[in-house]
């Protein structure tokens, strides 16, 4: 049996990430995929990055905050649609370390790993394929609807996978679509009760099992970090934690 576990969504959010890495260790999990959405939201972009980059057995995606900060670091178009998140863009950017930024301009979209010939398919957020490398100013993440089986049926290059995991929709979900499972443990850093969520699989010669988590963690101390910081949209950002 191989046991990955699956993370998305942290936001910014180290203290639920904290309690998210300690219990993955308690799991024996073997391998850790970040869906993206590593930054953003949150103050605490740096932290988050450092714990994810410290941790030998993960890999990264990108999702829509991670490359809407890059944008403004490398003077590149912004999403129109989001230009009133832009000084909560700018004041992480300005924040950011140098060193993650060179890491988050490297990740990948898309991973597609095959255990015990099982293809999985690990994205931000389900795409047609020809939006996958389409510039984030595209929002590429945001055309395909809300996730639904109607919303999913229309997706394409996806016939060869058997499980799709994915994030930027913070609530959790799991359904089956056109022959494919598709599956989001939910966002770990961005909930309204004091547990932060991620999801396990574990797979064998006979398939798999998906195993929705729940841990909990200080999320009192965390808002009253957050209030603490000069973050711009901080009052509609306490309102998630409400």
């Amino acid at each position: 049996m191989y046991r990955i576990a699956i993370i998305t969504d942290i936001h910014g959010n180290t203290y639920a990430l904290n309690a998210v890495m300690k219990e993955i260790k308690e799991k024996s999990v073997d391998f850790i995929y970040c869906l993206g959405d590593m930054i953003g939201i949150g103050p605490f972009s740096n932290e988050v990055l450092d714990t994810l980059m410290e941790t030998d057995n993960l890999k990264m995606i990108s999702g829509n905050h991670d490359e809407a900060v890059l944008t403004l670091l490398n003077n590149e178009p912004y999403p129109e649609s989001r230009i009133d998140v832009i000084p909560h863009h700018e004041w992480i950017a300005e924040r950011l370390n140098k060193h993650h930024k060179s890491v988050l301009e490297k990740l990948p979209r898309i991973i597609n790993p095959t255990i015990y010939e099982q293809s999985l398919h690990l994205i931000h957020y389900p795409m047609r394929e020809k939006f996958h490398n389409a510039h984030i100013c595209r929002d590429p993440f945001d055309l395909i609807g809300i996730p639904n089986q109607k919303n999913f049926t229309s997706l394409d290059g996806l016939d060869d996978f058997s499980l799709v995991c994915f994030g930027h929709e913070h609530n959790n979900h799991w359904f089956t679509c056109n022959s494919t499972t598709f599956f989001n443990p939910g966002s770990v850093g961005c909930f309204n009760k004091p547990f932060a969520r991620y999801g396990i699989i574990d797979i064998n010669q006979n398939g798999y099992n998906l195993m929705k988590q729940c841990v909990p963690y200080e999320l009192d101390k965390y808002v009253k970090e957050l209030r603490k910081t000069s973050i711009p949209r901080k009052e509609i950002i306490l309102n998630i934690y409400n």
